[in-house]
């Protein structure tokens, strides 16, 4: 018994050690992983000002205000100075950066040198690419008193002194400075003579993001504060800016999150502990009161000689901590072993020496603990005379206080889970009574067996006595008269199997939830954002969809676009992408998005459309009059809307004509005119043939939507309609919008009137609660009419089995420059996956105790039960008979302390599973309702596993007891 106390100890400490670490050091590692993995948007915050006279002392004011809010916590500051649109010729813009060292530091040369001059510059390689410039070329810009006038005379020019490439495009430091920010065509290094020559009202951005290899959880309180406050500090300094700052990046929703995901995993690992904790004390006082039957006759004679009950039970509490001193040690150090292959060291501090030294002197402490209690009442029964607490009414009154203790227990905690919706509130913090509800329920459960365990062994032994013969009577009535012995064992299976239950079902509805929601979140299995804006301006302007649609395994793909826009008073989030392909790339449960009922919705009326061009068009050739210029709208096959600028025919007046690109179905979506300067006549379409097909075009008019100073002219096929569009819940109850109102969007880039044809839960693409869905066809055909040129789509969504492959092969497709988002829920998985392994783990101590008590129990028996084989072996039970009888006795007690322990472990689910599941995904929209699954393989094979080694147990107890009924030369006087 000292052995298997020890082994017992062993266990838990490892057990516990194992989970109270994850518990603790898990979440610096996920906090620190999710730095690196980022994107920066998420991860930085970029507080923007305008850039004063004396920058040094503006840098430093700036400096000391962040040092000051984020005291506690290891964050980095970049700073960098730019001005993030400068005009240039052709259409085009670049975003001019001071080049001080700091920021050469963080790009390399591809050629020529960094600029030394005032009129030098120095041009990344999209610029470069766009503007086919080398060095030694120039580049023309304005000023800002030129108002984009290309021929007022103070244009700046510069000289092309090198090309270069950001080191770490996805670095921080970068935030707000990519290429295609703004609607910019790539970006420019100057000195900070020629950004000061270049524009007077230049800005100035400080970004600040948690330094991954020092952050810590604990630090998450600070960071929280910091990126709060530190905005309207800056602000209020009259040293920091001329200015109030502006803030960019999601550093602050993603901080909160972390806070959030650690309460979760504080929420959920104190079930599996808290019944790791219970489990444990029933297996330890089980252990302890079979080595105190071994001991009675020895304790009598103690007794009978003098021995105090004190003495016996200093004596055994010293035996018990020797035992516990060497199981605890050799648990603990297997602990950190693989503690520290799985997550690290310990941390500094209290929180480090909590985590190494309570596991171990809480479960040496509950052993000693046990050993004591026992054995004072082992003692005191020795000398003779039954006390109080040996007789049988006692004992029930005993059982029944228990009872009454785990019930009040279970309804407090329950009561706290319910009232406060969730055990972990919106800040992170946890509810220390509210998070032990699941374990507690439970453990009620459990004692509730044990109440009923009683009764049904006398109803099944009143069933079985109907019978004739021994074979089933005889077990049922063995186990009425050993309730004491099997208590245990019951509570204990009770317990196992309805932990695995509730792991089961946790991690079903988690990891369900999870994946629905990351897919919802996302938009698609994976999504590209090339980080471009503003409007279409040419063909080279439209995202390289089939190249990444032409990726192995991606199913189907559709171009899109996600920006703010204001509705009414308030900013939504505005989704933009290809209705009609959603099924398809928003797999996600009817209980979470309609997706089949949404596309209908938003493909109901005419999408953008046109004349198709026959197949094998090479040109499209415009007859026209009093006409200055023609550029045509083509969409291709994906819905992507581009124009073409149309050049002279040569020798015939009025006639304009573009290439078409080939390797792609082109439809012509609209065709603009501008008038001649020498006419005050309106520009006209007389016609437009698709090589020597002439397209039908009669009935196209004048979009009066579209008014520019130059006159310009837009013919379109007639409008069917106003534009259908998808509204959350929350941005309906808003505004006191429903089905059927129209609602203006506008947008950075396009503005938009719509109908609300659907209010849905959430949209995809977001995880704002107010958010707004469109058809990409429609909207660009809304803009069409509506502007002189629509929004550019910036991102594409992939549909595919394989994400993490499609990922990064999409992220060598799309450039560095690119952020690459897939719908694994890695944010999620780093924070939950401790709570996962730590449930499971729970429920296999449960087991590994369960197996314990059945061999302690099965230990007692043989021994108590050693005189009945030979009775039984002489009205004429064989050894066969007898080992299947006993085997039955316990095989049924299992069963039925296994079905018990399935129905509590699914009440337990049905109780709190679905919110522990909820408040775990913390990227999820509030809005989305959780559907309850159980992860039905995990729980079958501990199931199995269990019966395998209750089966294994089993069979070595008939193998005993068929020794014993054998055993001819055994006699009752030799005991």
């Amino acid at each position: 018994m000292l052995t298997a106390t020890a082994l017992t100890v062993l266990v838990v400490t490892l057990l516990a050690s194992t989970m109270v670490g994850l518990a603790v050091r898990s979440p610096t590692v996920a906090v620190r992983q999710s730095i690196q993995a980022g994107p920066a948007v998420s991860i930085a915050q970029a507080e923007q000002g305008a850039l004063a006279g004396a920058a040094t002392e503006q840098d430093a004011t700036v400096r000391s205000i962040i040092r000051k809010h984020f005291t506690g916590a290891a964050v980095t500051v970049d700073r960098s100075a730019f001005v993030p649109s400068v005009p240039l010729a052709g259409n085009r813009s670049m975003l001019a950066l001071a080049g001080d060292d700091s920021l050469r530091q963080r790009a390399r040369l591809d050629a020529g040198a960094w600029p030394a001059g005032e009129k030098q510059l120095a041009v990344d390689a999209e610029l470069a690419k766009t503007l086919g410039v080398r060095t030694g070329s120039t580049i023309t810009t304005s000023s800002d008193s030129d108002n984009g006038n290309e021929a007022a005379a103070d244009r700046l020019t510069f000289t092309v002194t090198g090309v270069w490439h950001a080191t770490t495009p996805a670095a921080p430091a970068w935030l707000g400075l990519t290429p295609g920010a703004g609607g910019t065509d790539g970006r420019a290094i100057l000195t900070a003579d020629g950004l000061a020559a270049l524009s007077t009202s230049a800005s100035v951005q400080w970004v600040v993001a948690p330094d991954a290899r020092n952050s810590t959880a604990s630090q998450l309180p600070r960071l929280q504060s910091g990126f709060r406050t530190v905005t309207d500090a800056l602000t209020e300094s009259p040293t920091a800016s001329s200015s109030p700052f502006s803030v960019q990046g999601d550093a602050l929703a993603t901080v909160t999150a972390m806070q959030q995901s650690v309460g979760a995993l504080a929420a959920v690992i104190p079930v599996p502990l808290s019944v790791l904790a219970v489990c444990s004390v029933v297996a330890l006082i089980l252990l302890a009161q079979l080595l105190a039957r071994s001991r009675l006759a020895e304790s009598r004679v103690l007794r009978a000689r003098g021995a105090t009950v004190g003495e016996l039970v200093a004596a055994g509490s010293v035996e018990a901590a020797v035992v516990g001193v060497a199981g605890v040690a050799v648990g603990f150090l297997a602990a950190q072993a693989v503690l520290l292959a799985v997550v690290g060291a310990p941390a500094g501090g209290v929180a480090g020496v909590l985590d190494l030294a309570l596991p171990p002197l809480l479960v040496l402490a509950v052993a000693v603990a046990c050993c004591a209690v026992v054995t004072a009442f082992s003692a005191r029964a020795a000398s003779g005379a039954p006390g109080a607490v040996e007789a049988g009414r006692a004992r029930a009154t005993a059982s029944v206080g228990v009872g009454v203790l785990a019930f009040a227990a279970a309804g407090l905690t329950l009561w706290r889970f319910v009232a406060f919706g969730a055990p972990v509130s919106a800040d992170g913090q946890v509810d220390p009574i509210g998070v032990i509800a699941p374990a507690a329920v439970l453990c009620a459960i459990a004692v509730l067996g044990l109440l009923l365990f009683g009764p049904s062994a006398a109803a099944v032994e009143g069933v079985a006595s109907r019978g004739r013969g021994l074979s089933g009577v005889l077990p049922a009535r063995q186990v009425g008269r050993g309730l004491t012995l099997f208590a245990a064992p019951v509570a204990l299976v009770v317990l196992t199997v309805g932990a695995a239950t509730f792991s089961a079902g946790y991690v079903g509805t988690w990891s369900g939830f999870l994946r629905d929601s990351s897919r919802l979140v996302t938009g698609a299995d994976v999504r590209v954002d090339t980080g471009l804006a503003g409007v279409v301006r040419g063909p080279d302007d439209l995202p390289d969809v089939d190249a990444l649609a032409g990726i192995p395994s991606v199913s189907s793909a559709s171009p899109g676009l996600i920006t703010d826009a204001g509705l009414g008073q308030r900013t939504v989030t505005l989704v933009a992408l290809d209705a009609q392909r959603l099924p398809q790339l928003t797999r996600v449960g009817g209980y979470m998005l309609d997706t089949e009922y949404v596309a209908e919705k938003l493909t109901h009326a005419a999408r953008l459309g046109g004349q198709e061009l026959p197949s094998g068009t090479k040109t499209l050739t415009a007859a026209t009059a009093a006409t200055a210029s023609v550029t045509f709208w083509l969409v291709d096959a994906r819905g992507e809307l581009a124009p073409f600028v149309a050049h002279p025919v040569a020798g015939s007046s009025g006639r304009f004509s573009a290439d078409v690109p080939a390797g792609s179905r082109w439809t012509l979506a609209a065709v603009d005119a501008r008038p001649a300067g020498d006419t005050s006549s309106a520009p006209r379409i007389r016609s437009v043939a698709a090589g020597s097909a002439t397209l039908d075009i009669a009935s196209w008019t004048a979009a009066t939507g579209v008014t520019t100073a130059d006159g310009l002219v837009r013919l379109m096929p007639p409008a069917a309609g106003q534009l259908p569009v998808v509204i959350t819940a929350s941005a309906a109850q808003q505004d006191a919008l429903s089905v059927g109102d129209a609602v203006d969007l506008d947008a950075a880039w396009v503005s938009a009137r719509g109908t609300i044809a659907a209010v849905v839960a959430a949209v995809p693409g977001t995880s704002d609660p107010t958010a707004v869905l469109v058809d990409q066809r429609a909207l660009s055909d809304a803009a069409l009419r509506a502007q002189p040129a629509p929004p550019r789509l910036g991102m594409v969504w992939l549909a595919t089995d394989q994400p993490d492959t499609v990922a990064a092969a999409a992220q060598r497709a799309a450039g560095t420059d690119a952020v690459v988002t897939d719908a694994s829920g890695d944010f999620v998985s780093r924070f939950m996956a401790s709570a996962v392994v730590s449930l499971w783990l729970g429920t296999a101590g449960c087991a590994l105790l369960a197996l314990v008590a059945i061999g302690a129990t099965i230990a007692a028996l043989l021994r108590g039960r050693r005189a009945e084989v030979a009775v039984l072996r002489a009205v004429g039970m064989s050894s066969r008979q007898q080992a299947r009888s006993r085997r039955v006795e316990l095989a049924g007690i299992v069963v039925a302390a296994a079905v018990f322990g399935l129905v509590g472990g699914v009440a337990v689910f049905l109780l709190a599973g679905n919110t522990l599941a909820r408040l775990s995904v913390v990227t999820a929209p509030a809005t989305l309702s959780v559907r309850g699954a159980v992860d039905l393989p995990s729980l079958l094979v501990a199931l199995v596993l269990l019966a395998a080694a209750v089966g294994a147990v089993l069979w070595a107890y008939g193998r005993a007891v068929r020794r014993q009924v054998l055993d001819t030369s055994y006699r009752e006087e030799t005991r």
